[in-house]
């Protein structure tokens, strides 16, 4: 005993190391550290949550996408409290891309993270029967694919033959970096002419800016603002959503705008899947994984990060000379 709490103390040191270079942005160094912990305490899951961080940092999705699933147990994501409760659903087990069978999959990130794996629902249903349970925000843009969606989780469980976490579609279907469809597939008719540009500020993992100081960084001058993200707008410079809109009255607005000027939310995500051909993303110097490869899920997205952590003058500076030039 005393020498699995040894093992276990030590892991947690090796860990700690790890997150400091992941910080760094040196992510192979960062799994170096992670695989020593592992070593000396397997089933610690969070050595296998942060090598899976720095493991899809690298474009190493193969790998990143498998210990991913750690999340799950480390987490205990539950999906949108709205869906129902998911623990009602662990004697299913997990799809693993099998066909022929039926398949319970449901919404239990953000809606951004389910946006971008809306890619694989035709791949999904080309499998097998796929019952969608989502946020009733996202339930009319889900119903676009030959899926069966619905926002709540049905009460008769015994009619389907797995369940999956919808985020685990990419482990499912063994995606790499060679296999993402990268096509958009939200179908709108975008365009890009003139002045009226969505913005969206603040979101979930990235609340940097109050809406003041996003103006202030960002040259928006003979620009006509309307806003991208739910909540009071209290400045008439922009025009806010309105209210009771969802993800697809928010495509048809994104389709109507000239530009999209956004930090990590959903609404950047559902630019990138539309195509829309000028989508603009304002990253930290430490961002989320899946931006470090931007083209390969967005390939139409405009990306402009930090230089320094502390430095937003220039990342804002690119974008102003892209859409002013």
């Amino acid at each position: 005993m005393q020498i699995l709490l040894s093992n276990a103390c030590a892991a947690h040191q090796y860990i700690n190391q790890g997150i400091a270079y992941f910080e760094r942005n040196e992510f192979a160094k960062a799994v170096a550290l992670f695989d020593i912990a592992l070593q000396l305490s397997p089933d610690e899951p969070y050595a296998h949550w942060n090598r899976a961080t720095a493991l899809l940092s690298l474009g190493d999705y193969e790998r990143g996408f498998k210990e991913h699933e750690w999340a799950w147990r480390l987490f205990h994501w539950r999906g949108f409290s709205a869906i129902g409760d998911v623990d009602t659903l662990k004697e299913l087990p997990i799809w693993r891309g099998e066909r022929d069978c039926r398949v319970l999959a449901y919404h239990e990130l953000g809606h951004g993270d389910a946006i971008m794996a809306m890619r694989y629902l035709d791949e999904m249903a080309s499998r097998a029967e796929v019952t969608l349970v989502v946020d009733l925000a996202l339930a009319r843009l889900a119903r676009s694919f030959a899926v069966h969606v619905t926002e709540r989780l049905p009460q008769d469980l015994d009619r389907y033959d797995f369940r999956l976490p919808f985020f685990g579609v990419m482990a499912a279907l063994d995606q790499t970096a060679e296999t993402i469809p990268a096509a958009p597939y939200i179908e709108r008719d975008c365009h890009s002419r003139g002045g009226k540009v969505g913005i969206a500020w603040s979101g979930r993992t990235q609340t940097a800016f109050s809406l003041n100081r996003f103006l202030t960084l960002f040259d928006h001058e003979d620009f006509s603002l309307y806003a991208l993200q739910p909540g009071t707008v209290a400045d008439d410079r922009v025009t806010p959503l309105r209210p009771g809109c969802d993800f697809d009255d928010l495509a048809d607005l994104i389709a109507e705008l000239d530009h999209i000027v956004c930090v990590d939310t959903a609404a950047i995500h559902l630019a990138g899947a539309m195509g829309h051909p000028s989508a603009h993303l304002v990253l930290p110097w430490l961002m989320d994984w899946r931006w470090h490869r931007s083209s390969l899920w967005y390939p139409a997205l405009h990306t402009y990060r930090q230089e320094t952590p502390s430095d937003w003058t220039a990342p804002f500076d690119r974008l102003n000379e892209a859409l002013h030039g």
